[in-house]
């Protein structure tokens, strides 16, 4: 029998509960979040295990409070809760995940200096990265909030992603295709969380490559209230 391994990919476990019954029964899971704080404290409350066996990516790209991100906390808080999950779960049950980065100057200027600052709070910090992917109705966004077009293709120049890369010290990488990738769901993460790797990818992206143990805990098709300008859900 497959071990499914939850996962909150169409919401934040932060402000959608409906990933609470599954960790409550000690059920494996990776909650992906941009208000670490907020997780950090619900995964503290007392009818949460003690230990819950989660890994939580904590998602700081440095736009919290600005118009691309309205409702996201800003970074000082967020490497707050960053640390507060680190202090809770250990270091090798939090990851770093910059997503997505703008492949502008301002863009990886940002990314560079979140990624310096995540160290020195843990330098074996785990960090994952992907790129901006411009849907049209992001442009839209964008053209709307009276914002240039960072890029008119769909991904960045590959070329320029693989120096973006090779920049920030060559983090894993989600979901970039012409690149080396390490899906959400890898191996690394079920040896960390105690369960046997399915061979055969979730039906997902392309450029996927989870394990056949991912289990999404979400059902969202809409943006969620952070309102991110380029989240990949319509409104």
């Amino acid at each position: 029998m497959i071990q499914k391994i939850g996962i909150t990919e169409r919401g934040d476990p932060a402000l959608d509960k409906r990933w609470i019954p599954w960790v409550r029964e000690g059920k494996p899971a990776i909650l992906i979040t941009k208000a670490p704080g907020v997780l950090a404290s619900m995964l503290q409350e007392p009818e949460m295990p003690r230990e819950p066996n989660i890994i939580v990516h904590a998602t700081i790209t440095g736009y919290g409070g600005t118009v691309l991100e309205p409702h996201v906390p800003v970074m000082e808080h967020s490497f707050a809760g960053y640390k507060a999950l680190i202090d809770f779960l250990g270091s090798d049950r939090v990851v770093l995940r910059v997503d997505p980065i703008i492949l502008t100057q301002k863009g990886l200027a940002l990314a560079e200096r979140t990624i310096i600052d995540v160290k020195k709070i843990n330098p074996a910090s785990r960090v994952r990265i992907s790129f901006l992917d411009m849907y049209d109705h992001v442009k839209q966004r964008f053209t709307d909030a009276g914002l240039p077009l960072p890029q008119e293709t769909f991904h960045a120049p590959q070329q320029q992603r693989w120096n973006a890369w090779k920049n920030l010290g060559e983090p894993e990488l989600c979901g970039e295709p012409g690149m080396p990738n390490i899906p959400c769901i890898s191996a690394k993460d079920c040896e960390i969380l105690g369960v046997q790797p399915v061979l055969g990818e979730f039906q997902q992206r392309k450029t996927c490559g989870c394990l056949g143990n991912k289990h999404e805990l979400l059902t969202n098709r809409y943006r969620c209230p952070h309102s991110c300008l380029y989240c990949f859900w319509r409104d």
